[in-house]
């Protein structure tokens, strides 16, 4: 959360195809480091190493993908990148346990590094370069004066703030609600499966129906947390909740980092890395409150407490029609002129009219740019 920044600053001007081969090298040499580390403290050290990549990748991946594909498919691009997240998620995790657990965890950090070589290897092969017009450099505070860009980033960190709350503690929470240690595997993977679902019922939807699957994601997501409280230790009942909720929380980050970058085109990778940052405070912070609970009121009450922030984000949405969540996609966010063209220098943006220029969008995007609905007394538009 700290690093994401500045490093995505400094390497603003970078191919983006250079920089995520440096971050794959850099993901194996910290696994290497990791199996042959003599101590907890070098293990930590290697942690912090493959950490201090992780925002920059999620900052960068989402933006060179869009950059691949016409502007009309960038929601689904970015789905696919997503769905790949959640299978990896959904077997990469049982596959580390059983080599861990045949061959000793070091191999499966060395099989690991192998994997990351294996990719690094091939991806100059398979990779283009994403071309076009230099890249501009664009601060934090400037990204978050653009239109929409908070509620976004607001948004994003409570739904995650509430999935952590939650998932941190999804052990003792299984234990809870009577699955046994045998089965708490195949729960997780059933979790990680519906995740791919959800990713590609996010991508169906993400460049047609933006605003109404988010909506949709967000609520039922909140409902299930709070029906996950109200069912108590019903096992059968809740484990079909855990499965939803696994297809919604898969879903969501496809629709929010869509969002992001759809709300601000001209400044695509200072946007994503806020996202990226909002999303790692949502991890620690939702795994410190989770604790908190669970210590004091025990893992009954983690449902109830992860349903408070997916229900406030829920309301940001719903009130965040213009900018942040339209009703229809605004056509100049097929625009990329943050591209970058290979190893050309970065030209410094001029604040005042990056800020101004999605006004101007709006207004040339005509019909595709509906204005604000009805406003009641309850719903503001952001």
């Amino acid at each position: 959360m700290v690093v994401t920044l500045p490093i995505t600053a400094r390497t603003a001007h970078w191919p983006q195809r250079r920089l995520l081969l440096v971050i794959m090298a850099v993901f194996v040499l910290s696994n290497l480091l990791l199996a042959a580390a003599p101590s907890y403290a070098v293990a930590v050290v290697a942690r912090l190493i493959a950490a201090s990549t992780h925002g920059v990748l999620w900052s960068v991946l989402p933006v060179y993908t869009t950059r691949l594909v016409p502007p009309e498919r960038a929601g689904r691009a970015v789905a696919v990148v997503f769905a790949s997240n959640s299978a990896a998620l959904a077997f990469g995790v049982p596959l580390g346990t059983t080599v861990g657990n045949a061959l000793g965890w070091r191999s499966a950090f060395v099989l690991l590094a192998a994997v990351a070589a294996l990719a690094l290897i091939t991806a100059p092969l398979l990779l283009p370069e994403a071309s076009g017009p230099p890249a501009t450099r664009v601060t934090a505070l400037a990204a978050f004066k653009l239109p929409g860009v908070l509620t976004v980033t607001v948004a994003a960190t409570l739904v995650m703030l509430g999935h952590f709350i939650l998932y941190s503690y999804i052990s003792p929470y299984l234990r809870h609600i009577g699955v046994s240690s045998a089965a708490a595997g195949p729960a997780l993977l059933a979790f990680g499966l519906a995740g791919v679902v959800g990713v590609w019922t996010t991508g169906v939807l993400v460049d047609r129906r933006p605003r109404g699957a988010t909506l949709l994601f967000a609520d039922a997501m909140a409902l299930v947390f709070a029906a996950l409280a109200a069912t108590g230790r019903a096992t059968s009942v809740s484990l079909v909740l855990i499965v939803v909720w696994g297809l919604l929380f898969a879903g969501l980050p496809t629709l929010l980092q869509s969002a992001a970058l759809t709300a601000a085109p001209q400044a695509q990778a200072a946007v994503s890395a806020l996202y990226v940052i909002g999303v790692n405070f949502s991890i620690g912070g939702g795994s410190i409150a989770g604790g908190e609970v669970l210590d004091r009121l025990g893992v009954a009450s983690l449902p109830l407490l992860a349903a408070v922030p997916a229900a406030a984000a829920w309301f940001i949405i719903v009130g965040a029609c213009r900018h942040a969540f339209p009703r229809r996609p605004i056509a100049s966010a097929g625009a990329r002129p943050e591209q970058d063209s290979g190893d050309s220098v970065p030209r410094e943006a001029d604040e005042a009219s990056l800020i101004a220029r999605p006004s101007a969008d709006i207004g040339r995007a005509g019909a595709a740019s509906p204005s604000c609905p009805e406003r009641s007394a309850t719903v503001r538009c952001d």
